[in-house]
């Protein structure tokens, strides 16, 4: 009989112990999905972004060229003619 006792006693253990792990997985997962949303919801607002610069970036791309690139031009023949000015005065 005592046999039986420790054998139930052993079982009562395991049953407890198992108990015990079924709580900290239940803990854990609710913990793992609070984080599974959390990231969700960050890869959410970065794909958002994302879309937002992919779209200010076709409109930079579509922007008038030429005028861009007609100011540029003149602001570097502006800046030549002035490094041209400067070195003809150090040959002074």
């Amino acid at each position: 009989m005592s046999e039986t006792k420790k054998l139930l006693e052993e079982l009562d253990g395991k049953v407890t112990g198992l108990l015990s792990n079924l709580r900290e997985s239940k803990a854990n997962s609710l913990k793992l999905n609070q984080e599974i949303e959390a990231l969700k919801n960050e890869l959410t607002k970065k794909n958002e972004a994302l879309e937002l610069l992919t779209k200010q970036n076709e409109t930079l791309k579509n922007e008038q060229p030429g005028e861009n690139q007609a100011d540029l031009k003149n602001k570097i023949g502006e800046m030549v003619k002035e490094i041209d000015r400067c070195i003809s005065l150090l040959k002074v």
